[in-house]
């Protein structure tokens, strides 16, 4: 069985307040907050599940925006 795009989940967090984002939501959602929110000043840091992809992941990257796996359990 292999995992697609569409199942990885991922949570944008601020720095300043890190429970607030804590909602899942798809790719696309987080790479348009995360961006919106860094372009604002803003700490952000997303978690992602191990679903996500390297070109996802790459994007974040490139765009400033630090990730790291989201905690599983």
């Amino acid at each position: 069985m292999t995992t697609g795009i569409r199942n990885a989940t991922f949570y944008v967090l601020e720095q300043d307040d890190p429970f607030t984002g804590a909602i899942p939501v798809s790719f696309e959602e987080a790479f348009k907050e995360a961006e919106k929110l860094t372009a604002n000043g803003r700490a952000v840091h997303v978690l992602y599940t191990e679903e996500a992809t390297q070109t996802q992941l790459t994007r974040f990257a490139e765009a400033g925006i630090r990730t790291s796996l989201a905690p599983q359990g």
